[in-house]
């Protein structure tokens, strides 16, 4: 059985699986030291990861029971998929404190509000869970895992415990609906704001260029 443990890049993935006490894959690790990718994307500073290649070596390490977390875990249609979720402004603090770019965090952000790893998840994985990181410390969060885990490796012998926790946590239980129109809003009208400031400085060389060319004449 293979657990996938994904989410926007900063929603706490590394941190969580490290606190669950077990052992568990960091597919981030497996692209770059087994050069599982097909290209690095100068514009956003990371490898371009080759699915396949990854997939193929996570199945041919497969044990009884397998964790692995990255952002493209759910990508490998892992039969439980976890899929960690944070409020978009708590989001865009941990990202700065990471050092990510001004443009990274705000394509991390805008990909977290608008639920594209919990869409994709849901989309490629029979299983999905969707966990809440918001204002938990990582012992709580680890813990809700762990209580996921431990459910899903009972299985349908579990009866009634399963069904209980997959309807606590279900796809749809982390909203931010409300944060939408603020983050894709602002960004919106920072991207206009950027436009203006450039046509005004073509024309401000345009202006200096006639006034030079014409105390020439």
């Amino acid at each position: 059985m293979i657990i996938g443990i994904t989410g926007t890049p900063g929603t706490g993935k590394t941190s969580v699986c490290k606190a669950l006490g077990l052992e568990f894959m960091d597919l981030n690790k497996v692209v770059e030291e087994k050069g599982f990718y097909t290209g690095v994307d100068n514009e956003r500073g990371c490898l371009i990861a080759n699915l396949d290649k990854i997939e193929e070596y996570v199945r041919y390490e497969e044990k009884r029971m397998m964790v692995v977390e990255s952002h493209l875990a759910h990508f490998l249609k892992p039969d439980v998929a976890v899929v960690l979720r944070a409020n978009p402004f708590l989001l865009a603090d941990r990202l700065k404190q990471k050092g990510f770019s001004a443009q990274k965090i705000k394509e991390n952000v805008e990909a977290e509000t608008l639920d594209v790893i919990l869409a994709e998840a849901v989309e490629i994985c029979e299983i999905v869970y969707e966990v809440d990181t918001s204002g938990k410390s990582i012992e709580e969060v680890a813990s809700t895992v762990r209580e996921i885990i431990d459910v899903e490796i009972v299985g349908e012998k579990g009866g009634k415990k399963v069904e209980e926790t997959r309807d606590k946590y279900k796809p749809g239980t982390a909203d931010w609906t409300c944060f939408v129109e603020k983050v894709c809003l602002t960004a919106t009208m920072k991207n206009e704001k950027r436009k203006m400031q450039k046509k005004l400085l073509f024309f401000l060389l345009a202006q200096v260029f006639f006034f030079v060319k014409k105390k020439k004449c």
